[in-house]
């Protein structure tokens, strides 16, 4: 995606470049190689010497949201009109609320070391709602740090694996 963005703002053939796709086995290389329970302590080294930041990187992905609440459930409920996601900002509330909550408790349900199958974290509303936060509203790494948004895309990723 960014390498078509350079390409159509780039003046002239000089300036454009190409990129070999990445075979679909490779992607997602940097959660391959650093497993969630890693992050969470590459995150918690990180965010030891920055008291701003939220203890987990899901915190942190639910305070961006959480400051971001109106403008969120606002694009939400637009985004309805297109027939993406919420009738009223009402659903949509609490569709945000429910991903804020699951994101809260991030570790409960990505605990590396059990055995146990947990629940669905997310309703179908929350589900969604957390798909369109990740696709439409947050931006990396100007709004969020990558291991924040990791945590958000895991959550969708176990909606679909159940």
């Amino acid at each position: 995606v960014a390498t078509k963005i350079h390409n159509e703002r780039s003046v002239g053939d000089d300036e454009r470049v190409s990129l070999p796709d990445v075979p679909a086995d490779q992607s997602g290389w940097w959660v391959k190689k650093n497993s969630v329970a890693k992050a969470g302590e590459i995150w918690s080294e990180y965010c030891s010497v920055r008291p701003w930041l939220a203890p987990t990187p899901g915190g942190e992905v639910s305070l961006f949201m959480i400051r971001n609440r109106e403008m969120i459930v606002d694009a939400a409920v637009a985004a309805a009109s297109l027939g993406d996601c919420f009738d009223d900002k009402n659903t949509a509330d609490e569709a945000l609320r429910e991903v804020i909550q699951v994101l809260l408790e991030w570790d409960v349900y990505f605990d590396q070391s059990s055995e146990e199958e947990t629940a669905q974290p997310l309703s179908e509303s929350g589900l969604r709602m957390a798909l369109f936060a990740a696709e439409e509203m947050i931006q990396v790494p100007r709004d969020l740090g990558m291991i924040p948004v990791g945590v958000l895309w895991e959550v969708i990723r176990s909606c679909d694996e159940i």
